[in-house]
């Protein structure tokens, strides 16, 4: 297991993903909801900074993928040295594997 992870960073994807997944928090359940939601994401993105494998394992989705739940939504990311790479984050519902395609 990597020893150094310091950091944790977004694929333009899981960008994207958090910033739809706010739109959509804040036009259905208002502001204070939305930053609350996003805020959840990151503690729990920084959870895995110090326990990487805190999420299971999602080989059947990508070689080498994790997922962690947060709210309605599954954050899949993989491990590097030195951090967490997260790759997507979609709600929970959704068609998974067609996103790893």
């Amino acid at each position: 297991m990597p020893q150094d992870i310091t950091f944790y960073e977004l694929s333009s994807e899981a960008d994207q993903d958090i910033s739809d997944i706010f739109d959509y928090t804040e036009v259905e359940f208002g502001l204070d909801q939305a930053v609350s939601y996003i805020t959840a994401f990151d503690e729990c993105f920084t959870q895995l900074i110090e326990n990487p494998d805190l999420g299971r394992e999602r080989g059947e989705v990508r070689e080498e993928l994790r997922s962690i739940i947060s709210g309605s939504h599954i954050a899949f990311y993989r491990i590097f040295e030195d951090r967490i790479r997260i790759v997507r984050i979609l709600h929970g519902s959704r068609d998974l594997p067609k996103y790893f395609q």
